[in-house]
Order: C-alpha cells, then sequence, then structure tokens
C-alpha cells in the first residue's frame, strides 16, 4: 500500500512537472544527480572521519612521543645528578683521607699495646704504624689483608700483633694496595675502625684490631 502511495505520488509529481514544462527526463537526471551528490557527501563525510581518526592516532603518537622523550630527560637528569654526588662523595672522601692522614700520629709500644688490647676504645684514631704483611691472597681478597704490627720498624719477624687492613671500597676498588704482597713490611697510616672476629684455620676463632688504610708504601 505504501509502495502504491509512493509510485502515485511520483507519478503525480511527474505529471506536475510535465504541465510546469519539465520532462520526465529531466526529472531523472535531477534525481539522479542529487543522488549522486548524496553519495559524494556521504564518501566525504567517511572521508572525513576516516581523517579525524587518523589525526586522533597522529595525537596519540605525538602524546606517546612527548611523553617518551620526557621520560628520557627525567633519565638523563637523574643520572646526571647521580654522578655529580658520586662525584662530590668521592672528593669528600679523598678530602677526609688527606684530613686523616695529616692528623696520623706514630704511637708508642705501648699505645699500639692498648689499641691492640681495646681497639673500639679506639675507633676513628688515626695512626702510623709499621706491618709485615702475612697474608694477602684469595682469601682476604684484593682490598685486605693480615698483618703483624709494631710501633717501629723491627727486625723482619719481630712484629708481633695481629691485626687486619682493609682498603677503597673494602671490595674491589683499592689501587692503593695493588703494589704490595705478603711478607712486605710496609709503614701504613691508618684509621682504626675497632675489632674483628675471625675463624682460624685451626677451628678456633680470633679478635684482632681493624684499619682502614689512608696511606702504605714500603718501609
Amino acid at each position: 500500500m505504501k509502495r502504491f502511495i509512493w509510485l502515485a505520488s511520483a507519478v503525480a509529481m511527474a505529471l506536475s512537472l510535465t504541465g510546469c514544462g519539465v520532462s520526465t527526463e529531466d526529472f531523472e537526471k535531477a534525481r539522479a544527480s542529487a543522488s549522486a551528490l548524496d553519495t559524494e557527501k556521504q564518501a566525504l563525510a567517511a572521508q572525513l572521519e576516516q581523517a579525524q581518526a587518523s589525526l586522533e592516532s597522529v595525537q596519540d603518537e605525538a602524546d606517546e612521543l612527548r611523553a617518551a622523550e620526557e621520560e628520557r630527560r627525567a633519565e638523563e637528569e637523574a643520572a646526571a645528578s647521580r654522578k655529580a654526588e658520586e662525584q662530590a662523595a668521592k672528593e669528600a672522601e679523598e678530602k677526609a683521607k688527606k684530613e686523616n692522614a695529616n692528623r696520623a700520629k706514630k704511637v708508642s709500644q705501648r699505645e699500639l699495646a692498648q689499641i691492640v688490647k681495646k681497639p673500639d676504645a679506639h675507633i676513628d684514631e688515626n695512626v702510623i704504624l709499621y706491618a709485615r704483611i702475612t697474608q694477602f691472597d684469595s682469601g682476604t681478597g684484593p682490598c685486605a689483608f693480615r698483618a703483624d704490627l709494631s710501633h717501629a720498624h723491627v727486625g723482619k719477624y719481630d712484629y708481633e700483633h695481629n691485626s687486619m687492613f682493609t682498603a677503597g671500597d673494602r671490595l674491589l676498588d683499592c689501587e692503593i694496595l695493588d703494589d704490595f704482597v705478603a711478607d712486605d713490611i710496609v709503614q701504613v697510616t691508618a684509621t682504626v675502625l675497632g675489632s674483628l672476629t675471625y675463624d682460624t684455620t685451626i677451628g678456633g676463632s680470633t679478635t684482632v684490631p681493624k684499619f682502614q688504610v689512608v696511606k702504605i708504601k714500603q718501609a
């Protein structure tokens, strides 16, 4: 019924246009042109929608790139800050070592005996000692060695006080010890760290004074 009504309306319009001097052929051309324009409009709308989607995608990529660049800059600034802090800490450590070396004093036989007896009572004292290195191998690691101490330069086997020395970061960074090996007789400027207890090879344990090397040279 609706199709009939639409068909009747179209016929009536065609007759009306014919009566107005517009032919059916012109009417069909006009209708085809209108249909083409509508199709073109729809195509343009689809292109616009696609362009908007592409623009949004480009905007998302730009936001991601901006965020990545900001993160990279933040990481670079953090790395530069850490490097500056590490450099400042290293300079402060070197300054402290120099100050410790300048404050270091030679000790008497009695003063050394007191340090050996109660190392924890002399923490942070800076002293000049003489020693024979007794162990400096894979067991002690590259940044530590055992030594027998004396207050002065004595005979090779007259260094009587067992002790432990560490240097640098106490793990790997200790170039100050690179030139020394077991049996070397050395003069050491060192800071008292306190006492150290370790297991002996015969199954017991022993407690000795522990020192941090500030300066060391062949005696």
